[in-house]
């Protein structure tokens, strides 16, 4: 019986003496094709709690793994908007796919932005004395990494736009817009949510990993940065 990621359409009809090639389009392509996606977008969650798990294993703050998981979601529907900006009228299920991309450069740009934030504290006096200026500091350090990642990613799917094969072309068009947004998001967005974990959340116990609120102060925090 098929299993995942399986599909009997592709398995070969022959016999020892003829071979035979069995092609549908109008049953394969919207039966067997809508099947196998939704097997991959189950693929997804999976993939979606793994990521999660181990932002919140890195960062050590379960709040920044949610706030994060939600970055990397929210920049889904913020390309689908642009995408019909574009007058893009073809969406698939292939489209919800390219979350897997996004996982991919989301969870990377959350580390380089919270590794830059931990350097900060490091740093001269000039730089780590207040947290405005370790939020500089991380903004500009992050930013061009971040940028150069995201660029080259969005390039390579905007380069899928010429292609002659229009849901190919509309797929790249779709998983570069994310990308964009992904990193929009990185620059406005995810440093409010740094400071609203470093002035609010990181005092509590475990630093913010299982308490939402601040009355269970960890030594760390008692003894200042």
């Amino acid at each position: 019986s098929p299993g995942p990621l399986y599909s009997a359409y592709r398995d070969p009809a022959e016999t020892a003496s003829l071979r035979v090639t069995f092609l549908n389009y109008y049953l394969y392509s919207p039966v067997e094709f809508g099947r196998l996606a939704s097997e991959d977008f189950a693929m997804v969650l999976a993939s979606m709690s793994f990521v999660c798990l181990y932002i919140g294993y890195h960062t050590g703050s379960l709040f920044l793994a949610l706030l994060g998981m939600l970055q990397i979601l929210l920049s889904l529907p913020l390309a689908l908007f642009f995408y019909t900006v574009l007058r893009v009228t073809w969406f698939s299920q292939v489209h919800i796919l390219s979350v897997f991309v996004v996982l991919g450069v989301g969870a990377d740009d959350i580390f380089v932005f919270f590794d830059a934030w931990r350097q900060s504290a490091s740093m001269p006096p000039p730089i780590s004395s207040s947290v405005t200026s370790r939020l500089t500091f991380t903004q500009r350090r992050a930013t061009s990494a971040v940028f150069n990642t995201s660029l080259t990613t969005a390039i390579a799917f905007f380069a899928t736009g010429v292609s002659p094969i229009m849901p190919l072309a509309a797929f790249g068009t779709y998983a570069a817009l994310a990308i964009v947004m992904n990193f929009l998001l990185m620059v406005f967005w995810w440093p409010a949510v740094m400071m609203v974990w470093e002035l609010h959340l990181r005092g509590a116990r475990l630093c913010g990993c299982c308490c939402v609120c601040a009355c269970c102060p960890c030594p760390e925090a008692e003894e200042g940065p």
